[in-house]
């Protein structure tokens, strides 16, 4: 085997993709590797219009550019891009680019070696990603625990104050005063109570140990009541809230406290960031698949695009601290996604920023129970 030979061989057998181009910038030789990461055989590859499939957008630019250059003291030049198949499928390549000189000093070849780094590419992407979703988690806790010590201090506040006025009897006689002072006292207990609920519920759903405590629920049942637990605080704002379900009762296998925390959930979101004289729109009803769907549709503020992909996370709110104007833990939406998953379900937003939002809990069919062994 001669010298020529024996350097082809090793240059075909090189897990590599390996291109060189003569003075010219003309490609004049190929390996295999280049063959099987691209899907070109080199008669192919020696066409302009392959390169601008195999190399698109500005990296066909780039590496044009380095096939270009002419100065010995340019190179070796070191890049990496990406590699698009015959078929369509991506890799990553990591390039070291040389150049070999003729007798005269000056750029006789261009000798380019790539190595596939493909998983390693991705691996540092998933690492990248979730090292920035840890510290978004972190963030959010942190804005989370600044927003709670508000939120537990103001019901708390209230308590002691008003309790004090009675305790103490700041008004003589006034009984009646004395008993507005309890309504707001048990509100604020109210108030707290949930706040604590949120807490507590969503520690048991990230460490998956809430369990799923499953019976017949008449859904229009659920419905009715959660409309009649938000009735107080909707006509506060004058708004209004209408319910659209089908003539045939939907029953379904499910918790009744988890739906009903969903619905209310929603519910809650959607007067709180509805205007007065708004309106809410609850419907219920099966699909054709069968599966179970409920919708809540609100005339509110709406959400920015930019930040309805993050609705959902856990400690997300949508004010921020230093400028929020509404109560809450922000975790409802948290909840109720989590609830609608152990029911094997998903929930969807749709939001435009200034004409309202919906928001729609879809349940698998397995989950609905026909009216005739409801029973």
């Amino acid at each position: 085997m001669n010298q020529d030979a024996l350097v082809n061989l090793v240059i075909d057998h090189v897990d590599a993709a390996i291109t060189v181009y003569d003075a010219d910038g003309n490609l004049i030789r190929v390996n295999k590797g280049a063959e099987r990461i691209s899907g070109f055989s080199y008669a192919e590859m020696r066409k302009p219009a392959t390169w601008r499939h195999i190399i698109p957008g500005d990296d066909h630019q780039r590496v044009m550019a380095i096939i270009g250059r002419r100065r010995l003291e340019d190179f070796p030049i070191v890049n990496i891009n990406p590699w698009v198949h015959k078929d369509g499928t991506r890799r990553q390549l990591r390039w070291s680019n040389v150049a070999l000189p003729d007798s005269d000093g000056n750029v006789a070849m261009i000798v380019c070696i790539g190595f596939d780094i493909t998983d390693q590419h991705q691996s540092e992407m998933t690492l990248t990603k979730a090292k920035n979703e840890a510290e978004q988690a972190n963030r959010a806790k942190s804005e989370f625990l600044a927003n709670m010590s508000h939120e537990l201090r103001t019901p708390l506040n209230a308590i002691l104050g008003f309790s004090e006025v009675i305790r103490d009897r700041h008004f003589g006689d006034d009984n009646a005063r004395y008993s507005e002072y309890a309504a707001n006292i048990h509100d604020s207990g109210e108030m707290l109570l949930a706040l604590i609920s949120d807490i507590l519920d969503m520690s048991k759903l990230e460490a998956g140990k809430f369990k799923l405590a499953e019976e017949i629920v008449d859904l229009g049942k659920v419905l009715e009541s959660c409309r009649t637990m938000v009735a107080g605080r909707a006509q506060d704002g004058r708004i209004t809230i209408t319910c659209q379900l089908p003539a045939s009762p939907i029953r379904l296998r499910g918790d009744q406290r988890a739906l009903k925390q969903i619905l209310l959930n929603l519910l809650s979101n959607a007067i709180k960031f509805t205007p007065t004289g708004g309106s809410v729109a609850v419907s219920a009803g099966r699909m054709e698949g069968g599966e179970v769907q409920l919708s809540v549709a609100d005339t509110g503020i709406g959400i920015k695009p930019s930040v309805l992909a993050k609705v959902f996370r856990p400690f997300f709110q949508v004010d921020h601290a230093a400028t929020r104007t509404r109560s809450g833990t922000g975790l409802g939406l948290a909840i109720s996604k989590h609830l609608a998953e152990l029911h094997g379900g998903a929930i969807a937003i749709d939001s435009k920023p200034g004409i309202g939002t919906t928001v729609t809990v879809t349940l698998p069919a397995e989950r609905a129970v026909d009216q005739d062994r409801a029973g």
